[in-house]
């Protein structure tokens, strides 16, 4: 019988690619992790692992391992899924992973709402990047995922895991309000000579400059780094400087900042779960919330559109 926390070990090593980044996970030793997946070597009789450099790469036989384990996580959450189901209550803990902005319009929401409707349910919300929180999920250390993927960028892989499209969030161009005109008539180049805000070097929002820079023919001068859209936002109120940021990530006290007409990309924001999860009565009445919330939200920017269209007509 195979040790189900070495082939958890040998997923983690799939995800990370390092093992030093799975011991830092496991809160175990480097040479704890390399002893136990030659342990699972010696188990399988076959070779998993090849170093390449000073990574280690799965093998063939490696992957299909790591695949096959995946099946048996997603046996384990139907099984656990039809156990809950069969109490025929909403009760127990759920953990839910999500990123900074969507804190203020998914995650609060939810817990306000599961707490008025499901008080048995307790739902416990951690943040955490996209990347970070599939591979938690992978793992069993949470329930489910809310995560955004760029257009502009590959997708990260949700492979052994359930997505569902929750809404689609453009990019937006937050700029001093003097500008406006201007940008009205020459696009985004009316820029460039201009200070910009954006996130660090590698970060997704300093590649959404680069690429909408590159497109209007201008490179940009960047004066102002900082981590996070919100962070961001606040300093595009100072109206020093424009930035390119998720509409998300906008409060309703910036949004005369923003620059209509523009098409600067955007991404999707998704809900991810463990394939089975979904019969989980706990798991599938979080579901159910969140698409009630952004139902709620489509609502409100409806009726804010049509009432502002109002306005300008009268």
């Amino acid at each position: 019988m195979l040790d189900l926390r070495r082939l958890m070990l040998l997923c983690d090593l799939a995800d990370l690619g390092t093992v030093g980044a799975v011991a830092e996970r496991r809160s175990i030793t480097s040479s704890a992790v390399s002893q136990q997946l030659r342990v699972l070597e010696q188990e399988t009789g076959a070779v998993l692992l090849r170093r390449d450099g000073r990574k280690l790469r799965l093998t063939q036989s490696g992957e299909i391992l790591v695949e096959h384990v995946r099946r048996v996580m997603g046996a384990v959450d139907e099984a656990l899924s039809a156990v809950a189901a069969s109490r025929g209550t909403v009760d127990g803990r759920l953990t839910i992973a999500t990123f900074e902005t969507s804190i203020p319009s998914l995650a609060a929401p939810l817990v306000r709402r599961m707490s008025r409707d499901e008080p048995q349910l307790r739902v416990h919300v951690i943040q955490e990047d996209s990347a970070t929180a599939l591979r938690s999920l992978r793992r069993g250390e949470i329930d489910l995922a809310l995560i955004f993927r760029l257009y502009f960028l590959a997708d990260e892989t949700v492979g052994g895991l359930i997505s569902q499209l929750l809404f689609d969030d453009p990019l937006v161009l937050l700029a001093p309000a003097h500008l406006h005109r201007r940008i009205g008539e020459r696009g985004l180049s009316a820029l460039a000579d201009e200070p910009w805000i954006t996130g660090p070097h590698g970060s997704s929002w300093a590649a959404a400059l680069d690429l909408a820079s590159e497109a209007a023919g201008f490179v940009p001068r960047v004066t102002h780094r900082v981590r996070g859209a919100p962070n961001m936002c606040q300093l595009a109120a100072a109206e020093v400087a424009a930035a390119i940021v998720p509409r998300l990530s906008v409060p309703p006290a910036l949004e005369e900042l923003m620059v209509e007409g523009l098409d600067l990309g955007g991404r999707s924001v998704c809900v991810v779960h463990r394939d089975g999860a979904q019969n989980n009565p706990a798991v599938a009445a979080v579901l159910r919330t969140l698409r009630a919330i952004v139902a709620d939200r489509d609502t409100t920017l409806t009726a804010g559109r049509l009432a502002e269209r109002s306005r300008a007509a009268g």
